[in-house]
């Protein structure tokens, strides 16, 4: 895993100084490791792509890894990587990368699957933010959408395959790594934007070094109309538009020891809902906080760390009638939080081994939530409860107590890596889970290497599929359910052609057993059925000098994964083509996706009676283009102007339904626009 890496500077430098240089390794985002080093930036033509195996990545072990030893498949991209791509949210980025699958569903918020394992709200992929998981608790799910600060982002680190052994049972299919920035820019930079569908944008960041530390600032300010959604259900556009209105701020404070950080956000999206005539709103307010502190002796290190997320969550309902007049009307409110606390230690015995043992504790609940109907038939209703979330008399709260340990040794001249990791999780409402993973590294020579591993993971119910109680008095929540269990096979094998062109191959197989379900509207049970999801991926790139183009740089990737899947919504094959020029003054940056038809969905639609949707369900392959062009007059100026377009050739595409909760297709992007200048000062 070693094709695609770069040299990344933690000197403060400003982003953009360098970005025709550092732009280049964007065409390498569908790769299987971007990641990042503590050395200066060096041009990526003068480095060759076998040298890259010391890069270092932190995520698969919680301590500095080489790539070639880490003992997971992993993905990075840092800022400037982001910056070159036009990314505008995190699902840009996630759906270039092998194995991810972007769902989109008709509030805009999107929905990860990776390796074709269904995560319906993004419960089953882990996300956190400098160490904090971000976790909300009714859903246990995370946003990618608008909602996080793109900016703010220093470098995303991803994990395909279960990651239980380190991070707990919500790491069940992958796990993505956001750490925000660290060191503080040169020069404070400022950009504005507009694009289609009356999108405006603003971003800052700035810093300040002093004595023994660090201070940055990152805010950014987003409104949009969105476009207007359009269901393949009865062929109509809505009356009303995805609407999106953001705010985020993100503050960091760090030295050699101590690191404090602190991230908001407020989302607020409109979006029509089954008709023309129904739309729904929703708020969501997120505050993420934690406090590091870091202890390094002759072998020993310790680093402990203390973490809120808080999660406020207000949704209405509106159906108007012909003439505009309300006609039903509910809204429901939810105050979440997550609080936890880690210390690891870790201890190396010699260069060849090392040892980290940890303790974490986690404790999450969910204020008073009721979901109420107040208008129906135009008729004023006096809180008719419809759907709570409630333990007995109380609202919902849990914990877990969990202790991991996992070796890591490397033998053979350092050639051949063994990392075997354990983690033991205890929760009230169940038994003690065990998650054990083992992974085997190899660097035959030069021009080779390989990977074996082999993990198990669970997921707990959630709130939502324990507790929730229907005003019909159908309880569709079941406290009596077991978590959900996987157990993943994975194989890599790496083989440079010359110092610039080179291939992997990778091959994973999981089985999923006691996945939790609802079928008919029924309360949620555990399958009695075992999934097996088998596939591969293929991934090559090249880097040359080109006599023949005014962009004398040029880089290009490719990457392709196959899932041998059932589940509704899966595209069994997904390809991405990244292309990457630069000279001096512009970067050009393409990026084709494309997704196969998609697996249709029959569970709901039948039950309804309407087979003829169901037969629609299963949407056809499609292919998008993206396309970013920056322009800089030198390498010391301080203005910068961009100017990127989704889905260039308007592509008709539709997502079909995820879950049995939703009976329509949702129209994803269609073709928008967006120009920003930047200054730096």
């Amino acid at each position: 895993m070693v094709i695609s890496f770069f040299k990344y500077d933690m000197k403060p430098k400003r982003l953009t100084r360098y970005l025709p240089l550092n732009s280049l390794v964007m065409c390498l985002a569908a790769l299987p490791s971007f990641s990042y080093s503590n050395e200066q930036d060096t041009n990526l033509f003068e480095i060759p792509l076998e040298s890259l195996l010391n890069i270092e990545v932190v995520s698969p072990s919680q301590t500095v890894k080489k790539i070639s030893q880490a003992p997971n498949i992993i993905s990075s991209v840092n800022a400037t990587q982001i910056a070159s791509m036009g990314a505008r949210t995190l699902s840009d980025i996630l759906k270039m990368l092998p194995g991810v699958q972007i769902l989109s569903r008709r509030n805009g918020r999107d929905m990860v699957w990776i390796r074709g394992i269904p995560s319906g709200r993004n419960s089953k992929v882990m996300l956190t933010i400098d160490g904090v998981p971000q976790r909300e608790g009714l859903i246990g799910g995370w946003s990618p959408d608008e909602q996080i600060q793109i900016n703010n982002i220093e470098r995303i680190e991803v994990i395909r395959g279960p990651g239980s052994a380190l991070y707990g049972g919500d790491a069940y299919s992958g796990l993505i790594s956001i750490f925000t920035k660290a060191k503080a820019p040169e020069r404070t930079r400022i950009s504005a934007g507009v694009g289609s569908y009356d999108r405006k944008s603003a971003t800052i960041n700035t810093g300040k070094e002093f004595v023994g530390g660090t201070f940055v600032l990152s805010g950014r300010l987003l409104d949009s109309k969105g476009y207007p959604q359009q269901y393949d259900r009865n062929g109509f556009a809505s009356t009303h538009d995805n609407n999106v209105d953001a705010k985020s701020l993100g503050v960091s404070l760090r030295n050699e020891q101590w690191q404090f950080g602190i991230n908001y956000d407020d989302y607020t999206t409109e979006y029509p809902h089954y008709s023309s005539n129904q739309y729904k709103s929703q708020r969501y307010q997120t505050l993420s906080a934690h406090i590091q502190n870091k202890l390094s002796f002759d072998k020993l290190s310790i680093e402990n760390q203390l973490y809120t997320y808080k999660v406020k969550r207000y949704f209405e309902r509106t159906i108007t009638d012909l003439q505009g007049n309300i006609d039903f009307y509910s809204d429901s409110d939810l105050d979440s939080t997550s609080n936890g606390v880690r210390s690891q230690w870790s201890y190396a015995f010699n260069p060849n081994h090392h040892a980290i043992v940890g303790l974490t504790f986690q404790q999450r609940q969910v204020g008073e939530y009721h979901e109420t109907i107040k208008k129906q038939n135009a008729v004023e209703v006096n809180e008719y409860e419809s759907r709570v979330i409630r333990d007995g008399d109380l609202t919902p709260s849990s914990h877990n107590r969990a202790i991991y340990f996992q070796q890591e040794s490397l033998f053979f001249e350092q050639r051949l890596g063994l990392t075997v990791g354990v983690r033991v999780d205890d929760y009230p409402e169940f038994s003690s889970e065990t998650s054990p993973r083992i992974a085997v590294t190899y660097q035959g020579n030069e021009q080779w290497s390989g990977k074996l591993i082999w993990g198990t993971a669970f997921r707990a119910p959630t709130f939502l599929q324990q507790y929730e109680v229907r005003s019909d008095n159908n309880i569709s929540g079941n406290p009596n359910l077991n978590p959900e269990q996987i157990e993943t096979f994975e194989g890599e094998w790496v083989y440079h052609f010359s110092a610039n062109n080179n291939i992997t191959l990778r091959g994973f197989s999981s089985y999923l057993s006691e996945f939790i379900q609802s079928v008919n509207g029924k309360p949620y049970e555990n399958s009695s059925e075992q999934l097996h999801v088998p596939g591969y991926e293929v991934e090559w790139n090249n880097q040359y000098y080109a006599d023949w183009s005014h962009f004398n740089r040029i880089s290009t990737s490719f990457n392709y994964t196959r899932v041998n899947s059932e589940q509704a919504s899966l595209a069994k094959d997904t390809l991405n083509w990244l292309l990457f020029m630069e000279d001096e003054q512009f970067s050009f940056y393409a990026g084709i996706n494309y997704l196969s038809r998609r697996n249709q969905s029959l569970s709901y639609h039948t039950s309804v009676k309407v087979p003829e949707i169901a037969q629609r369900d299963n949407k056809g392959s499609y292919w998008t283009l993206d396309a970013h062009l920056s322009y800089r007059p030198s390498k010391q100026s301080a203005w910068q102007w961009t100017i990127g377009v989704k889905n260039m050739f308007d592509k008709q595409h539709y997502n079909p339904t995820y879950a049995p909760d939703s009976y329509y297709d949702v129209r994803k992007e269609p073709q928008s626009y967006e120009m920003s200048v930047a200054l730096s000062f």
